[in-house]
This record gives structure tokens, C-alpha cells and sequence, in this order.
């Protein structure tokens, strides 16, 4: 019982005070709740936000109660988003994490600043917090020197600020040495540059030999001048020792880089007026160069100065011209062979190697043994092996497609092909000739009549395309290059999200050993012709009735964010960060099955929670 005091008049009565106590706790709710959805702004904000300066925008930027949302903030600035997922640069790294407004302020005005920089100041930021530290020359570059990108609204951007070394210098070497810098250069100096990692190979004038040990200043000076230099002779650095006895020869056509001495090796390969093959090359140079090796000899470079005629016949006393330096004693075969290059047909391929008898055989007249001998086409020599097949391509001339290396493999090839009005393109070019010209080999009949797709492959559709078919063939879906890249339409059902990543099998079939056609006519396009219900037709059964595709969509079965606003009971207040399965729980149907309970059959606050109010006796 509570004593209560009106005016002058003291009475006693227990349901009135308690009708007074509801009515104030009613009253005070109303405020509390009038004030947190009516917040009123704390000031104007910058122009960066203009756009959302309404107080039905408050939720774009602030949760449910006064708090900032970093997920808010990150939902429009998608750049940023970018960078905190993949771990990249300040908001990415050391930033990660932590609220948005410890380093960013907002309803200041209009020409309010949005961007609170640690340190107090831009340029007071320590830049290697962004993954990119100012060392050497680039401490004193203002940010702004770098940071030249602005945003739609003007603003300065400094994310996906490109670190490569030619977005703000220019490449004085136009690209030649590659486009990473710091393989010769730091961010010191750009004169001091690291010389020993340069891959001169780059360069005009690739070292080699004793070159590669040289230092940089016997070549290119002090102060070095790197460019232009001449290198195009050996004397541009080097003394001629033989005071000119030998040109116009180079001194590379007797020694290389290696050393000086090493180039003996080269001058008995291209030795001038004798060779040093076989039987020379054993034979020591003081042998014949009495005077130096850098002298001719005193009993001259024939070979009668060294070596005696034996022949009883006056052959003259170029011995070299049958013998050379092969073999003395009899005259080889192949020095006939050597020869035949000077003649109107050098000898090549098969022909190199075929006896001499074979095209000059005694049988023929001595007339026409050498000199008048025929060998203007192959048919000259050869039978024609395709029995005139081609014989109106250029008269049948097998140099159109066989060469002197053999008969097989052919160098009829893709390119070729085009002439047949049949051209290989795609698979078809990788495809064995057999596979399309069959028989036993050597296959000498090439002629075929049928070039339809069909003639050579089965119709694995059945009868779905034969409108397609009559238009085009296979060809008005399919291309030569794989049978899985087809040309299809696919606009009367738009495949997008995991449709457009799901095998044509999951939807359309696979046609197996014996079974029919997969199936691309009359396929279902709702979402129900194919997935299974996995609400148990709580959508279907009950009204008002929802299809899939009103809550779901084709990028993923989960809902990322559901919109309860759209149902007959929208989230507001503590309903807000409450879990779904708090009053969605799953239930087990008779068949054993379970599903989540989506549709309820109660609104009211005293079907889920206890009446505090109530009054026990």
C-alpha cells in the first residue's frame, strides 16, 4: 500500500498510484524514443559529403546508434575497400582496423578539412607506413609533386599511387635497358649508379673474353662518357702490332677476345692461301714460316714448294684442284661431289649421297651422259608416283609439294591447303592427313568429295538443330577450334553469376555411351526447373507467394544482406542486431528432413518475450 498527498486531502489507493507510474514510464519512452531518431545534425558537412548532407542520410555513415561504421564508410569508397581486403599500403597495413575517425572528421562546413594527418601536417606522415619509404632524393619531393591524380570532385588521390620509377621520371634510355630502374640506379643519386650489375649485353657492344674483365674506365674515360663510342674496329683501342702488313683483314679474322695468343686456333681455320685441314693441320707453323709466323714463307704457298710432283702426266701444279688437302694418294669420291657445285646442279638433299651411275649411267650417250643432260623438272628423272592426279597444278611438278631432302614427308602443309578450297583452320590444321585421307601408305591419291562437317563427324543432338543444320551445318554453332567453344546465343536466359560459371553438362546434359541426346531444347529457365526447394514450400504454400529469384541471386545462394523492410515485420531498434536464427530456429519436417522456419505465425511482443509487467499475487 502507498500513501500518496493531493492538496490538503491524504488518501490511500493502490490502483491509482499504479496507473500514475505507467503513464510516466509511457511518456518517458516516447521522449527517449523521439530523441534517437531524431538527432539533430551536429553541424554541416564538408563538401567531399555534400551529397549526403539530408538527415534521411544519416545511415549512410552512422550505425544505429551516434557511432561512425567503418563497413559504411567503406561501401562507398570502394578504393579503399580494395586496399584493407588485399593488406595494401596505409589503410591496408598499419591502419587496418582501427575507426575511420580517428584520422578523418566531418561535419566542420563546407571548406572543412575531412583528413586529420598524423603528425599534424601532410608532409608530417612517416611514408613508410604506406609500404613505400621516402629514401635519398625523394625526402625533399613535396607530396604533391608525387601525388598528382585528383578525384571527380577535385580532391588529391593518393591511393593506387603507381611506385614505378617511370610514372614520374622520365626513361633516359628509351626503354633499352628495361624499365626497372633500380637494377643500376638508387634513390640517392641518379649519376651514381651501381656499374657491375649492368648486363652489357644490352648494350651495342656486348663483352666477352678478356673484355668482361676490363674496368669500366679503360673503355669509357674519367669522367666516363658513356655514349657515343666507336667499337667498331679493334683499333679504335688497340695498337696494330703488324703496322698494317695485313689489310684490309680484320683482326678478328685471326683472333678473338679470349687473348691475343688464342687466336692461333683461328688463323689455321681461316688461313689465307693454303688450308690447314687434314694432313696441315699437324704441321707446325715454323715449319713453313721460317721468318715468323706473321711471314709468308721463303719457298712460297704452292705445293710444289714443299711437296714433289709424282705424276708422270704434266697436271700442272695446282695439285689442289683435285687433291686439296684430303687425301693424296687416289681421288676420293666426294672431291667429285665438291666439285658438282660448281656446275647447273649443285647436289643436295638425297641427291648428295647418290651414286654417280644413277643419273649419268653408261647407258646414255656420251652426249647426253653430262653436259646435255635433262634435269629441268623431276619428271625428267622421275616417274609420276599420283598418275597424273596433279596434273593440271603447274604441269604436275612434284617440287610443289617434295623436295630433294625425300620424298616423304611431304611440304604440302596448312598453308598449302588453301588451294584445295578447303581450308585448315583450328584443329583441323593439327589434324594427321590420315585421319581425313585414308590408306595404306604411301598414300598416293589425295582426291576427296566430301567436305561436310557431317561426312566426317556424328550429330550428337539428334534431331534438336536440324532448322540450325539446314541453315549452316555444324558450323552455324561450332567452330574448328574446339567443339566446347561454341557460338551459342545465350540471350533468351542471360547467364550470369554461377550460371555463367557452371559446365553446359549441369543444365543441358551429357550424352553417354548408348544414352540419348544431351538435351538443349525446352530446358527450364526458372530457378525451380532446376534447384531443389530448399525452404520446403513455405513460399509456395503459403501466401503471399515468393519465387527464388525475389530474395536470391545468381552470384551465390547466401543473401549477403536481406532487406526485412520487405516483410510484414521490419527490424527496428535491438530486433536490428539480433541474429536470424534468434527467431528463425530450424525445424525438423515428418520426413526426417530439416529447414529453417522463415514464415512465422506471430507479430506481437508477448509471443516471444515475457511480459515483465505482469502482476503475481
Amino acid at each position: 500500500m502507498i500513501r500518496t498527498r493531493s492538496g490538503s486531502c491524504t488518501y490511500t489507493c493502490t490502483w491509482h498510484v499504479r496507473v500514475h507510474v505507467f503513464l510516466i514510464a509511457l511518456a518517458l519512452s516516447l521522449v527517449f524514443a523521439h530523441t534517437a531518431h531524431a538527432q539533430p545534425s551536429p553541424g554541416p558537412l564538408g563538401d567531399g559529403h555534400a551529397a549526403i548532407d539530408n538527415d534521411d542520410d544519416c545511415s549512410k555513415c552512422h550505425d544505429s546508434g551516434r557511432s561512425v561504421s567503418a563497413q559504411l564508410c567503406l561501401a562507398c569508397h570502394k578504393d579503399l575497400a580494395a586496399e584493407v581486403s588485399s593488406g595494401r599500403g596505409l589503410h591496408g597495413k598499419p591502419y587496418k582496423g582501427k575507426p575511420c575517425e580517428e584520422c578523418h572528421g566531418d561535419h566542420m562546413g563546407r571548406a572543412g578539412r575531412l583528413v586529420k594527418w598524423p603528425g599534424g601536417a601532410m608532409d608530417k606522415l612517416d611514408h613508410g607506413q604506406t609500404g613505400y619509404a621516402l629514401d635519398g632524393g625523394h625526402k625533399p619531393v613535396g607530396c604533391l609533386k608525387c601525388h598528382t591524380a585528383k578525384t571527380k570532385l577535385g580532391k588529391t588521390r593518393f591511393i593506387t599511387t603507381s611506385q614505378a620509377c617511370a610514372t614520374c621520371h622520365k626513361d633516359p634510355h628509351a626503354g633499352k635497358f628495361t624499365s626497372t630502374c633500380t637494377t643500376c640506379h638508387d634513390v640517392n643519386a641518379w649519376k651514381t649508379w651501381e656499374q657491375r650489375p649492368f648486363d652489357h649485353n644490352l648494350a651495342r657492344y656486348p663483352l666477352t673474353g678478356k673484355h668482361v674483365d676490363v674496368a669500366c674506365a679503360k673503355c669509357h674515360g674519367t669522367p666516363a662518357k658513356w655514349k657515343p663510342l666507336d667499337f667498331d674496329k679493334c683499333d679504335r683501342c688497340h695498337a696494330d702490332p703488324h703496322k698494317g702488313e695485313f689489310k684490309p683483314k680484320t683482326c678478328s679474322e685471326c683472333h678473338d677476345t679470349k687473348n691475343w695468343n688464342a687466336g692461333t686456333d683461328i688463323v689455321r681455320s681461316n688461313h689465307p692461301k693454303l688450308s690447314l685441314a687434314a694432313g696441315h693441320a699437324s704441321v707446325a707453323c715454323k715449319t713453313c714460316h721460317d721468318r715468323g709466323n706473321d711471314k709468308p714463307p721463303t719457298k712460297g704457298s704452292t705445293c710444289v714448294a714443299c711437296h714433289p710432283n709424282v705424276h708422270i702426266s704434266d697436271f700442272g701444279n695446282k695439285c689442289e684442284s683435285c687433291h686439296g688437302s684430303i687425301k693424296w694418294v687416289g681421288l676420293a669420291d666426294s672431291v667429285g661431289r665438291g666439285a658438282h657445285g660448281k656446275t647447273l646442279y649443285p647436289l643436295a638433299g638425297k641427291h648428295a649421297n647418290i651414286a654417280c651411275e644413277a643419273c649419268h649411267p653408261k647407258s646414255k650417250p656420251q652426249a647426253l651422259r653430262y653436259r646435255k643432260m635433262k634435269f629441268d623438272t623431276c619428271a625428267a628423272c622421275h616417274a609420276d608416283s599420283h598418275n597424273g592426279e596433279f596434273k593440271k597444278e603447274d604441269n604436275g611438278e612434284c617440287a610443289r609439294c617434295h623436295s630433294v631432302d625425300g620424298f616423304s614427308p611431304t611440304t604440302f602443309g596448312a598453308n598449302e591447303h588453301v588451294q584445295t578450297g578447303y581450308t585448315l583452320d583450328g584443329r583441323h590444321a593439327i589434324t594427321p592427313c590420315g585421319a581425313c585421307h585414308p590408306g595404306s601408305r604411301p598414300r598416293l591419291t589425295w582426291a576427296l568429295t566430301q567436305t561436310a562437317c557431317l561426312d566426317c563427324h556424328d550429330n550428337p543432338h539428334g534431331s534438336q538443330f536440324d532448322k540450325e543444320m539446314a541453315k549452316g551445318g555444324c558450323a552455324h554453332c561450332h567452330t574448328p577450334y574446339s567443339w566446347h567453344q561454341a557460338k551459342v546465343d545465350h540471350s533468351t536466359f542471360p547467364l550470369t553469376g554461377a550460371h555463367a560459371r557452371t559446365s553446359c553438362d549441369a543444365c543441358h546434359g551429357k550424352k553417354a555411351q548408348g544414352a540419348e541426346a544431351a538435351a538443349y531444347r525446352g530446358i527450364p529457365r526458372d530457378c525451380e526447373g532446376c534447384h531443389d526447394d530448399q525452404h520446403a514450400a513455405q513460399f509456395r504454400q503459403t501466401s503471399p507467394v515468393k519465387l527464388c529469384g525475389e530474395c536470391h541471386a545468381t552470384e551465390a545462394w547466401k543473401i549477403a544482406k536481406f532487406d526485412h523492410d520487405k516483410t510484414r515485420y521490419p527490424l527496428d531498434g535491438a530486433h536490428v542486431a539480433l541474429a536470424c536464427d534468434k527467431c528463425h530456429v530450424t525445424a525438423e519436417l515428418r520426413d526426417g528432413t530439416q529447414t529453417v522456419r522463415w514464415r512465422l505465425g506471430y507479430f506481437r511482443c508477448k509471443d516471444c518475450h515475457a511480459d515483465p509487467h505482469k502482476v503475481t499475487k
